[in-house]
């Protein structure tokens, strides 16, 4: 756990920044998206094969003698985002692998949720997204993001149907390709943003076009009970592309299985699982006598 930053230079390099937990509220002051700041004394390590947000090989560490300090006056000109795209191809190929959290632009087709005007509610909402021409997939907004998208909704022109992506996870269910949002996802819809230019140029310049909302609060035509089962047979006849429906589950935990649970014990320098060798816990080349 902590804070994940990225971070741009003047030659349009980016790399992946981390702040361990227990040195986050240290830093945090001197954090603010869009400040130019000077960088030293942190640690450099390779990025993990999971879950990587840039194409940078490394990953720049803070450690207790990191210094942040922002540059107030000859700064630099240094550009406000660089996004990671991929293709549908491309997203088809990193689906259930977890390598990494691309971007992704498209065509918003429609929305639909629960409670879409209540920009508090943190529900799931599903965006129905043209991101090639003749290709669409499903993008689910989860928590913070689902409720980013609720305050767009009700501030935003729905003509504005071209948006940009951050950090999302694809996914392959049945043969078909699904995002979902993370903790990192942020919206675009500035079309001064080559990536969104190109994609309107790609699909043809047409006129924007209103997206349909669909509030399922506001449609909700029966309740009643059945059972998992019931929603699995139901799921597996449907058609996606005419059947459409919302579930509103509740469940009680009855218990926890704990023999199937896990944990791991990790070094607060380098992050790597700690692994016992005779007297010792080791992780790299740091030791710890027990």
């Amino acid at each position: 756990m902590g804070i994940t930053i990225l971070l741009l230079d003047e030659l349009d390099s980016v790399i992946h920044g981390f702040i361990p937990a227990n040195r986050a509220n240290h830093y945090r002051s001197s954090l603010r998206t869009g400040s130019i700041v000077r960088l030293d004394r942190f640690d450099v390590a390779r990025v993990g094969h999971t879950y990587k947000i840039t194409e940078h090989q490394y990953v720049i560490r803070f450690i207790p003698s990191t210094r942040v300090v922002e540059v107030q006056t000859d700064a630099p000109v240094i550009k406000m985002d660089k996004f990671m795209v991929r293709r549908y191809e491309q997203l088809q190929v990193l689906a259930n692998t977890s390598l990494e959290l691309p971007d992704v632009v498209g065509e918003i087709k429609s929305v639909q949720g629960s409670d879409l005007k209540n920009q508090t509610a943190r529900s799931r909402v599903v965006v129905r997204l043209l991101i090639e021409p003749n290709m669409t997939v499903f993008m689910s907004l989860w928590d913070e993001a689902a409720s980013a998208f609720r305050g767009l909704l009700k501030a935003g022109d729905k003509s504005q149907s071209v948006m940009l992506v951050t950090t999302v996870n694809p996914k392959l269910f049945g043969g078909n390709l699904y995002l979902n949002s993370t903790q990192g996802t942020r919206f675009f819809f500035d079309t001064s943003i080559s990536e969104i230019a190109e994609f309107v140029s790609s699909i043809g310049a047409t006129p924007p076009q209103d997206y349909t909302c669909v509030d399922t609060l506001e449609r909700v035509k029966k309740k009643e009970l059945v059972s998992i089962g019931d929603l699995n047979t139901f799921i597996s006849n449907s058609n996606e592309q005419t059947q459409e429906a919302d579930f509103l589950c509740k469940a009680q935990i009855i218990g926890v299985i704990q023999e199937n649970g896990w944990f791991f014990v990790s070094c607060t320098g380098c992050h790597k699982n700690w692994k016992k060798r005779g007297r010792h816990w080791t992780a790299a080349d740091v030791q710890l006598l027990t």
